[in-house]
């Protein structure tokens, strides 16, 4: 099972999380999440989580991409 994160938790590895609604797994979706950000709470009102399903390094952080300050 997939490390469960819950809203207002700080986001430690950026990437592509899915959100899960506590209840109805079926209308799961994916979206962004930026380290050092807070995972959003659901507009539902019903109880969310995110899990990672992909992680991806931040373009300012990537030793190979440069900050894009001159």
């Amino acid at each position: 099972m997939a490390d469960q994160h819950k809203p207002g938790e700080t986001v430690k590895t950026s990437g592509i999380y899915k959100v899960v609604r506590e209840g109805d797994a079926s209308s799961a979706f994916e979206v962004t999440c930026v380290e050092g950000e807070h995972f959003p709470p659901a507009r539902s009102g019903k109880g969310a989580h995110y899990e990672l399903v992909h992680a991806a390094t931040h373009s300012h952080k990537h030793s190979e991409l440069g900050s894009g300050d001159a």
